[in-house]
């Protein structure tokens, strides 16, 4: 996409909450960071991530009593990472790839930021010559 890579697109300091962070705890993470995707960390280290999809599957299940339990309950783990240097055309072939929604962006060990459809989408957008 035109010579853009993840780095000029991707969303930096996303989102986290601990492995052992309840799940409420998660919601209540992406409901005043108005975002879709959290990392789950054990301190530096990704090990998964959480979706506003994973709660959906837990609507038709006693959410009430489901909110005490740990996010790694119902996280991807193990999540495909992304390098800053991938070109944002790659990056958005492994989301529809993989039907996934996110990607961290993993540079060495160090998570630094997250790509995400909405970001793949703005680069588009702007290669269009139609972002505002």
């Amino acid at each position: 996409m035109n010579g853009l890579s993840v780095k000029d697109c991707m969303s930096r300091a996303p989102a986290r909450v601990t492995e052992d962070a309840s799940i409420g705890t998660a919601l209540a993470r992406m409901r005043s960071a108005d975002v879709r995707h959290l990392l789950v960390m054990d301190g530096d280290r990704l090990c998964g991530v959480v979706s506003v999809r994973d709660l959906r599957r837990l609507a038709g299940s006693a959410l009430a009593s489901l909110l005490v339990e740990p996010v790694s309950r119902i996280m991807s783990d193990d999540p495909v990472t992304i390098a800053p240097d991938t070109p944002v055309a790659t990056a958005a072939r492994v989301l529809l790839d993989r039907k996934i929604g996110a990607l961290p962006v993993r540079d060495g060990d160090d998570i630094i930021g997250i790509f995400t459809t909405a970001d793949a989408l703005e680069a588009l957008l702007a290669i269009a010559g139609k972002s505002d």
